[in-house]
């Protein structure tokens, strides 16, 4: 079990990414002081405004792209998986708390307290984030988090539908929109792709039944790759790794970290 803490504070320019798939062993903590980010989750795309907060649990992957422009200033940290262990079935894999002011105070105390190696700074540290994940889930459980109405509509449609070709005209067709209008609208909504969106959620849910034991076949055919070649070479453009030596990785209890 992964028990190292770390909280940093960056100030970078808008266009920084992290443009590939990637998961921790510990529980993220993002909290956006000013800019704009999105974020590619699972299936879902969501555009980070300043002083929101996204959490997300561990072996989930996801990426980061720039929206707007000028300067993006984030805390990010790491938290080990044991303090939060005893509330995580009540949590969701990950949520977006939007307008949380309150807690770039409690974030500049932890990331100074994390500078620190004393037993009483690794206990602060547990107890602010502890705090900051309390506020920031009530607040999503009063609905200040969401996702725009579109793409919540594209990410169900194509999370259900994840094993067909899915098709640009299809999704259309099921949205009620012409194929050009949505895939500009799609874009200018999650700064991603249609077509990117769609073979980022297929990695992911390969991922998962690949990381679960199962079979590259297997894990192919679910998500909705016809030829287990091209998934093959996909796969490794994405992870930067074969599938099956991932499903390695994970079979010898190793959690991979990007």
């Amino acid at each position: 079990m992964n028990e190292i803490f770390t909280c940093t504070f960056r100030k970078g320019d808008a266009f920084d990414a992290m443009p590939e798939l990637h998961s921790h062993s510990s529980y993220e903590l993002y909290y956006l002081v000013s800019g704009e980010r999105r974020y590619f989750i699972q299936d879902t795309v969501f555009t980070v405004h300043a002083k929101g907060f996204v959490f997300i649990k561990p072996g989930l992957y996801h990426k980061t792209s720039f929206s707007g422009h000028g300067i993006h200033m984030r805390y990010f940290a790491l938290v080990p998986e044991s303090w939060f262990s005893k509330w995580d079935e009540a949590l969701p894999p990950f949520f977006l708390s939007e307008n949380m002011a309150e807690l770039e105070y409690a974030f500049s105390r932890l990331q100074k307290e994390s500078e620190e190696d004393g037993k009483l700074n690794s206990m602060m540290c547990r107890a602010i984030s502890m705090e900051i994940l309390a506020q920031a889930f009530r607040a999503y459980q009063r609905g200040q988090g969401g996702t725009d109405e579109l793409i919540r509509a594209v990410s169900t449609y194509v999370r259900e539908n994840i094993r067909s070709s899915l098709s640009l005209d299809d999704i259309a067709k099921h949205i009620g929109l012409s194929a050009p209008y949505l895939s500009s609208l799609f874009h200018q909504k999650s700064g991603m792709r249609l077509s990117d969106f769609i073979r980022s959620t297929r990695i992911s849910v390969a991922a998962d039944i690949l990381r679960s034991g199962g079979k590259v076949a297997d894990a192919s055919d679910e998500a909705g790759f016809s030829d287990p070649s091209y998934f093959k070479d996909v796969f490794r453009a994405v992870m930067k790794i074969s599938p099956s030596a991932y499903r390695k990785t994970f079979r010898n209890g190793i959690n991979r970290e990007g």
